[in-house]
């Protein structure tokens, strides 16, 4: 009998930001801070989630989800690790993201969030999450032609990040499927905790994307406003765009593989030369 193994692996990666351009997505203020403000989000998000997921795994028994929850934890230390570095060549450039890290421990605060202050509700608002980063990750790898945007000291850190999203989507989900069950009461709880997070994370993104455009003083930049805005949330608008899934995650008996994106990782997998 072989033995069991986790359904994706941890890549251990050491990227270099020494020549990031102040501008890296299509030389636009707005586009840049748009994905400064998501990686702001991400250390203490992914550290959050990490937490979140290892706090309960003691109650799962099944043995190939239990070898995904420690490829699930070794996946988003890497990504917290990297972008951390990121963030730290971001400051560098003269942007304040220790405050806006310290705004998203604030975000995630059991004081500021008592609804949430248990281990069930802190998963399900993993889970939530993991959903909304899966689908704007496979949203992104869609939109070929953004990902070229970005500029190539960049690339490779976004494509290899959205992949692992869309790896270990499911793994949040099913624990808490697994421990909790999928009755109308964790149904409702997992619902009504994605309406939560929705708005703060929401809120936070554009609160971070402000705070950047004024420590680069383009406020008054609206072309760059204009343009940013309408391809976030225009009519095929990067958030826009994944609404219909969003949406799918209050139907009864959803699972987050319904949407196959295995196509999307095979794809880029090859694009950016890792296994």
């Amino acid at each position: 009998m072989s033995a069991v193994t986790a359904s994706f692996p941890v890549r251990r990666q050491d990227f270099g930001f020494d020549e990031v351009p102040r501008h890296w997505v299509d030389t636009d203020p707005f586009m840049t801070h748009l994905f400064n403000a998501l990686s702001a989000l991400f250390p203490d998000g992914e550290r959050f989630f990490v937490a979140s997921v290892r706090a309960v795994r003691d109650q799962v028994k099944d043995p190939q989800l239990q070898k995904d929850i420690s490829a699930f934890i070794g996946q988003e230390a890497m990504h917290a690790k990297e972008h951390g570095h990121f963030n730290e060549g971001a400051i560098h450039q003269g942007f304040d993201i220790k405050k806006l890290e310290g705004w998203t421990r604030g975000f995630l605060s059991a004081k500021n969030l008592p609804l949430l202050n248990s281990k069930r509700t802190h998963l399900a608002a993993t889970v939530a999450l993991e959903h909304f980063t899966g689908i704007l990750s496979a949203q992104l790898l869609k939109r070929e032609d953004l990902v070229h945007q970005i500029d190539s000291s960049m690339r490779n850190l976004w494509a290899w990040h959205c992949i692992e999203e869309n790896e270990h989507k499911a793994v949040a989900f099913d624990t808490y499927r697994e421990i909790y069950g999928d009755g109308a009461l964790d149904h409702a709880i997992r619902a009504g905790v994605m309406v939560l997070v929705t708005v703060l994370v929401l809120t936070a993104i554009h609160s971070f994307v402000v705070e950047l455009m004024r420590e680069d003083k383009q406020l008054a930049n609206v072309r760059s406003w204009t343009r940013g805005l309408g391809r976030v949330w225009g009519r095929r608008g990067l958030f826009t765009a994944i609404i219909p899934e969003y949406l799918d995650y209050f139907r009864p008996g959803f699972h987050p593989w319904d949407h196959d994106t295995n196509f999307l990782l095979r794809k880029w997998r090859k694009e950016i030369g890792i296994m």
